[in-house]
């Protein structure tokens, strides 16, 4: 009993971990029609930063509708002031395992839906996901491929989601359409891969209103693609009401921060009755340590489950300034005072009303 009670008093009297902050340095937008070697820049919906090269890679999520599905290399300036850029070097077309690109959604074979990337801290390949493609039975996966495009089969070359994040035939478990791999980022020691679920499976209970939010998936998975964890992450209700209906809200992007903590961002799109869409942004840092692995779990729709808990880091409504859809968010460099610096890019859906969008924050201690 007393070894019990000590064992309480000191996990009681450990100091908890503090919680980085977060501020805004720099807001702009990106040119609007920008095409670099036949790949346009818009549908932004993962970035991220080579630190090894100072090469950043922007993936969109075209699917071949406006030249090849693609992403790009360039370079970002993240002084405040500077032009936004970004400084377009390479256009890398997103390829199958067997070199070919991919078609357009109209021909019948899997569509790619570009919506992470990763560069490698191991090596010198890029991951990035995919939605999958509903209509044509093709999973949720995570590919690779070389910094010049071609496809890589060692150690992966294409992860299809594990089976419970799979689309189903049954049309009552599995994946939502549209609703899968928006989140995807390395740990902080390269060991092993966290992506994410934009919404609840379909087993696990609704899609967050604005009454109720949900309850979606984390999951670890080794640099070979075996899962290892799966965690219950609490998304919010809907940030506001629409007018006509339309509204939702989910996981758009991860980021590792620490071998237990994760930065998650929330997006919400709002139709309005012009049919343009308001966003409303959150960041939030996700503990897993006292988290319960769901893997084996079939469903999380009771809700007794002991899910990710997280704080809220910033809203940014309260930047006051106007927030578009975003979609992608990765480290950049760090600042001479060991602070790092976040950035993050929008997603235009080629729509002009629409702006292309890149934040950078400050995230100290």
């Amino acid at each position: 009993m007393r070894g019990a009670f000590l064992a309480l008093l000191l996990l009681t009297a450990a100091p908890a971990v503090a919680a980085p902050r977060a501020t805004l340095i720099k807001a702009c937008e990106t040119p609007k029609g920008l095409v670099f070697d036949g790949g346009g820049y818009g549908g932004i919906s993962g970035i991220d930063h080579d630190p090894r090269t100072g090469l950043w890679a922007f993936i969109s999520d075209d699917k071949s509708e406006r030249g090849p599905s693609h992403a790009f290399l360039g370079r970002l300036d993240l002084r405040p002031g500077a032009p936004c850029g970004p400084t377009l070097e390479a256009m890398i077309p997103l390829r199958r395992e067997d070199g070919s690109t991919f078609p357009d959604r109209k021909a019948g074979t899997e569509a790619a839906d570009g919506e992470a990337i990763r560069f490698d801290p191991r090596g010198q390949d890029l991951l990035w996901t995919t939605e999958g493609d509903f209509e044509h039975g093709d999973p949720p996966a995570i590919r690779r491929l070389s910094r010049d495009g071609r496809p890589v089969a060692r150690p992966i070359a294409r992860v299809v989601a594990p089976d419970n994040l799979r689309f189903q035939p049954d049309g009552r478990t599995g994946a939502r359409k549209n609703a899968t791999f928006e989140g995807l980022s390395w740990s902080v020691d390269g060991r092993s891969i966290w992506v994410s679920m934009e919404w609840p499976l379909i087993q696990d209970g609704s899609v967050p209103s604005v009454a109720a939010g949900g309850l979606t998936r984390l999951s670890r998975l080794d640099r070979s693609g075996r899962l290892l964890a799966q965690y219950a992450y609490p998304i919010d209700p809907v940030q506001a009401a629409s007018p006509v209906g339309v509204g939702d809200n989910g996981v758009s992007e991860i980021l590792a921060l620490d071998a237990r903590r994760l930065l998650v961002l929330e997006r919400s799109g709002i139709k309005g009755a012009d049919g343009g869409y308001a966003y409303h942004v959150r960041l939030y840092l996700a503990d897993l340590s006292r988290a319960e692995d769901v893997s084996r779990s079939p469903s999380l729709a009771d809700g007794k489950v002991r899910a990710v808990r997280k704080r809220l880091l910033l809203n940014f409504d309260s930047l006051g300034i106007r927030i578009d859809n975003l979609e992608a968010m990765a480290w950049g460099p760090r600042q001479k005072d060991g602070a790092r610096t976040l950035v993050l890019a929008s997603d235009d859906n080629y729509d002009a009303r629409q702006i292309n969008q890149i934040l950078v924050l400050r995230v100290a201690p």
